[in-house]
Parts: structure tokens; sequence; C-alpha cells
């Protein structure tokens, strides 16, 4: 999967589910700060991820996650091989 898939669907779920302002939906954007994420929100995107890109992160960790970017990038560097 590219980087730019991982992105789309990203950001389909976050406008889609998460109901984040598509605007707002860019690399540098912080995820609490701009967006809004809440730690409901973060247990969602877990799921998300689980069901959409076959791993399951590890407790906590998208809560420490910053930007739109660096969860991007999580993703790509987990993905099952």
């Amino acid at each position: 999967m590219t980087p730019q898939e991982i992105q789309q669907k990203l950001n389909d779920f976050f406008v889609n589910r998460l109901e984040y302002d598509e605007s707002a939906l860019k690399p540098e954007a912080s995820l609490k700060e701009d967006l809004g994420m809440t730690s409901l929100d973060a247990v969602e995107t877990s799921l998300f991820i689980r069901r959409t890109f076959g791993f399951q992160p590890e407790r906590g960790v998208i809560k420490t996650i910053q930007t739109v970017h660096e969860l991007c990038l999580y993703i790509e560097n987990n993905l099952p091989k």
C-alpha cells in the first residue's frame, strides 16, 4: 500500500466516521489541537487501523502521535509484510 493510499483511507475515516473538518486534514495538522482528537477518537482510530491495515497498534500509541503525517508514517512502518 502506498503512502498516498494510507493517507486517503485515513482521511476518509477522519471525515466520514469522526466527522473532522476535511479542510483541516493536512499532513502537519495536530491530531489534538487542529482536529480535536479525543480519547474515544483515539480508540476508534486504533480499531480502524486494525480492521483496515491488518495490525493492532500498541496500547496508547495513538495518543502519543502528534500529527496526521506521523500517524501515516506509523501505519506505513507497521504494515504486515
